[in-house]
């Protein structure tokens, strides 16, 4: 380790007369170059310090500590001191990579929805039919997010949603809400309903696991399941019939309809691109317990991703 005392001193005296340079009386602290270096000597290893004369305070520049088979080096400004040492070589930086990813929460989709109950038996759920080809779901969702959690396979997914369900019944029935109730009962005599619809209004966030395996160069498939949380924000009953003179009536039966405040849903999807494929399952019920049908939400449908 101390050879490099002769060696910085030998460089000094060499240099200085040149340059001007001004050097103290302890031999520690010389200015040379618009530079201010500092050698320390102490047992078992030298420490060198570089700040910019032009500076006020002095600016860092550089410092490094040498022992025997070991140092330690740091640069605090990306620049030539002006003079050159041969054994003080500047590291390599070290940038940690971050990953992203694009989320698929975004965007807007339709499908077909229907009922259930917890054996995952579909329609005629505790005297509800629907019309199945007619009942749907309706959704956009504007904001989402991702956070990475492996890599760019796989992520953590979030936003909000806005989704509309649209239930058809069939069977000549419509809704009511009697006494704080909902039920079923058949329309009025001579009636018979062009449809006979229960809307919903759900603002929705999900929290998804997302993988996105790579092909090469292609990331464009991906595969999504989690959970969805709504509030119900509106609920509706209309139905649209003729009356006895022949003219086309549509009436709201009711609003509220002791839907639930709060849904969950399982979600399922799978895509390529711009499209996927959902699947969607509700372990609750639509209406406030004890209080409506026992029936859950279920739909199948496609999404157009933004």
């Amino acid at each position: 380790m101390k050879k490099y005392i002769p060696f910085l001193l030998g460089f000094f005296i060499g240099v200085l007369p040149m340059q001007a340079a001004e050097v103290f009386q302890n031999d520690t602290t010389i200015y040379f170059n618009k530079k201010v270096i500092q050698l320390e000597d102490s047992i078992g290893q030298i420490k060198v310090k570089v700040y910019d004369n032009d500076a006020t305070p002095f600016k860092p520049i550089y410092e490094g500590i040498f022992s025997d088979g070991k140092s330690y080096e740091k640069w605090t400004v990306m620049e030539a001191i002006g003079i050159q040492l041969p054994f003080l070589n500047k590291p390599k930086e070290k940038h940690r990579h971050k990953y992203s990813m694009d989320a698929h929460w975004a965007g807007i989709g339709w499908g077909f929805a229907n009922i259930s109950d917890q054996n995952y038996k579909l329609n005629n759920i505790n005297g509800v039919s629907l019309k199945s080809e007619s009942s749907n779901e309706f959704f956009i969702n504007p904001i989402q997010k991702i956070m990475p959690l492996f890599r760019n396979n796989l992520g953590l997914t979030s936003g909000i949603g806005f989704d509309w369900h649209n239930y058809f019944l069939d069977m000549n029935t419509h809704m009511v809400d009697a006494n704080g109730i909902t039920s079923l009962v058949n329309a009025p005599a001579g009636i018979s309903y062009e449809y006979s619809r229960l809307r919903t209004f759900h603002i929705t966030v999900p929290l998804l696991l997302e993988w996105q395996p790579t092909f090469g160069k292609n990331h464009k498939f991906y595969m999504a399941a989690g959970v969805i949380g709504g509030v119900n924000t509106f609920a509706s009953y209309r139905v649209k019939y003729k009356d006895a003179n022949g003219n086309m009536l549509e009436n709201v039966e009711g609003k509220g309809l002791n839907v639930a405040p709060l849904s969950l849903d399982y979600l399922g999807e799978i895509g390529y691109g711009s499209w996927t494929i959902y699947t969607k399952y509700s372990p609750f019920g639509i209406f406030q317990s004890t209080k409506g049908p026992d029936v859950r939400a279920v739909s199948l449908g496609a999404k157009l991703n933004f």
